[in-house]
């Protein structure tokens, strides 16, 4: 898919607002304006995996939102998507938004925005005072920023631990010492300094770390430390493009006497499968590792496996993983929130996202949330948790952790 600096309308007028502060108002008679949301995606460069995946999924539920009826609380105005490609790179991400901003007059911002992109866009949601959807960053440092990823410390580092900890008391697993190693900016890092702590007092012993430099074209020397330490895990937070290179060099190495168990991309991405080949993914994806996700067509969850029929069915999308679950979260999100708006200023919007809940057992919770879906003060979900998953030979998942989402006990693989 190709995004470019274009005015992306899906059933909606031409019509632009006047100003990101008009209030819901509109003339007897005339057609509600649409609601203009400008969408800032890595559509291109090393974090593509994520946005390649999910911005069809997105596209199709806002299609599908405003076929519905648009946003019944504002007369059945229809959402107009505004898109741009920051190529993967933060400086680009500010000034893109930037330009949404000040030139497309957009009420609201989102798209893939992970924790790297968030720290740029930063200073111009400060400045311009536009509230964001962020899909996947790990922390909110604007006040006008909220995320639908896992927070680094309640999220990723507390799910790892827990299923590190199951692993020993319940199913039995000799674990008594870990390397971390994590792709190395800013989540990774972030990620790391939490789940280091949350070992250490799990009774843990952390003997080494080999962080993975995000900028390489290969990894083996961080797979040769790794194998030179014998740690019984090798554990931390990994992005799409380093687990490639990662468990290529696990390959290469023939080296799994370790298990793996990390989050997200790097450990549970679909397109994995497609990047190391079928021979490498059956050899180290289904021995000894353990992956981290929101998301798994296998999860007892009726309202996810609804909407992974629906996608794959309706929408017919070829991938469907945890990025197009997560977008169409996203598109959710948003439809709830602008359902609930006062009206299209920044301070009714900023108030209708710290106001929104999606409850557990609600059609439109697609994530696994058993305490349901809305932002803490940290504008981050409350609940942070996620699953394990293990990969099966067929390149299908099954959920081992928690037990209320699991399909199976964790196995290893020697």
């Amino acid at each position: 898919m190709s995004i470019t600096r274009r005015s992306f309308g899906i059933g909606a007028t031409g019509l632009m607002l006047g100003t990101v502060a008009a209030p819901w108002v509109r003339k007897a008679g005339a057609a509600p304006a649409p609601i203009r949301i400008g969408v800032i995606n890595s559509m291109s460069g090393s974090l593509s995996a994520y946005a390649q995946e999910g911005q069809p999924a997105f596209e199709y539920m806002i299609k599908k939102i405003n076929e519905s009826g648009g946003i019944k609380s504002k007369d059945g105005a229809k959402i107009q998507l505004i898109q741009a490609d920051d190529t993967s790179q933060p400086a680009r991400t500010a000034t893109e938004a930037r330009r949404l901003i000040t030139e497309e007059k957009v009420h609201l911002l989102t798209g893939t925005i992970l924790s790297a992109q968030m720290l740029a866009l930063t200073p111009v949601l400060d400045e311009l005072k536009v509230p964001t959807l962020s899909i996947w960053a790990g922390g909110a440092h604007s006040n006008y920023m909220f995320s639908l990823g896992y927070p680094y410390d309640r999220g990723y580092a507390q799910t790892i631990n827990d299923f590190i900890k199951s692993l020993r008391d319940d199913s039995k697993f000799p674990v008594k010492t870990a390397v971390m190693s994590y792709s190395n900016y800013e989540a990774g890092q972030q990620v790391n300094k939490f789940l280091l702590e949350k070992l250490k007092a799990t009774g843990i012993e952390v003997i080494g770390e080999a962080p993975l430099d995000t900028k390489a074209q290969d990894q083996t020397s961080a797979m040769i430390r790794i194998r030179s330490l014998k740690p019984d895990i090798v554990t931390g937070l990994v992005t799409p493009r380093d687990g490639i290179l990662l468990h290529q060099a696990r390959y290469n190495l023939n080296y799994h006497n370790s298990l793996f168990i990390g989050g997200t991309g790097g450990y549970s991405d679909l397109t994995l499968w497609k990047d190391l080949g079928p021979e490498i993914g059956k050899a180290v994806l289904t021995r000894n590792l353990f992956a981290m996700t929101g998301f798994s067509p296998g999860a007892k969850i009726d309202s996810m496996q609804k909407i992974v029929a629906e996608l794959r069915d309706v929408a017919k999308l070829d991938r469907i993983g945890q990025g197009a679950i997560q977008y169409a979260q996203g598109a959710r999100v948003l439809q709830h929130v602008l359902e609930k708006t006062a009206s299209l200023e920044s301070d009714a919007l900023m108030a209708a996202l710290k106001a929104f809940e999606i409850p557990a057992g609600h059609p439109d919770l697609y994530i696994a949330k058993p305490k349901g879906l809305q932002f803490a003060d940290d504008r981050l979900p409350k609940d942070g948790s996620a699953m394990m998953v293990q990969w099966m030979p067929d390149q299908a998942q099954e959920v081992v952790f928690p037990k209320e989402f699991a399909q199976s006990a964790p196995r290893p693989k020697s």
